[in-house]
């Protein structure tokens, strides 16, 4: 607002200037005020509405986008993951039929232990034991069909006492042939009907194809 200094002489011609009371009236000049007529609270109330709108929406697609880049992160891992899977199936799947072969093999090899085991055995109770022929012969002769004679080779050492293990009836058809050559568990029994080996190996090796056969078939 422009002012200017008014000399004496132009002093007579001012008047003055009478404010309004602003009290009276209830508003200020230049002040507008929220008024039904200009509808200010509904503006207001509609700028609210949206900004909430505009945060829903804005949280709603925060969201949208986390879960599409979780799923996003999970497909990417799982296809890294996949070729190890899969190799670890074929691993598993190999390992187990790997199994029953596995326990084939240790069964055989179970079987062949226990029969080198009791060869072992056997060959030192033969060896300080001169009847334990005496119950394979006794089973070897029982065998015996109505043949005219059998000759019987046996070490030496056990000519006596297979000799004791035969039946009176074939006592006189039964020829002991001593072979200082043949092992000690050795039992052959000849005849023109034809041969019977009893000797030790030859029943263990017998119970030996036997066991095979059965872990073979199981």
């Amino acid at each position: 607002m422009l002012s200017k200094v008014l000399s004496r002489a132009d002093a007579g011609d001012v008047q003055p200037l009478i404010f309004r009371n602003l009290a009276a009236s209830g508003s200020a000049p230049g002040i507008v005020r929220d008024c039904p007529e200009t509808g200010g609270g509904e503006g207001n109330a509609g700028l609210r509405e949206r900004l909430q709108q505009l945060e829903s929406q804005t949280a709603a697609e925060r969201h949208e986008a986390f879960e599409a880049g979780k799923q996003q992160g999970r497909q990417e891992a799982r296809a890294e993951l996949q070729p190890v899977v899969d190799r670890l199936n074929a691993s598993i799947t190999q390992v187990l039929g790997m199994r029953s072969d596995l326990r084939r093999r240790a069964e055989r090899d179970a079987v062949q232990l226990a029969l080198m085991i009791a060869k072992r055995v056997l060959h030192r109770q033969l060896s300080v034991d001169e009847s334990a022929l005496t119950a394979i012969a006794h089973i070897a002769f029982d065998r015996l069909t109505r043949s005219e004679s059998w000759q019987v080779t046996v070490h030496p050492q056990f000519a006596a006492a297979v000799t004791s293990a035969l039946p009176g009836s074939h006592a006189a058809r039964v020829h002991i042939d001593p072979d200082p050559e043949c092992a000690l568990g050795t039992l052959i029994i000849r005849s023109a009907e034809g041969t019977i080996d009893a000797s030790v190996d030859a029943q263990l090796e017998e119970i030996s194809r036997g066991l095979t056969d059965r872990l073979a078939n199981s």
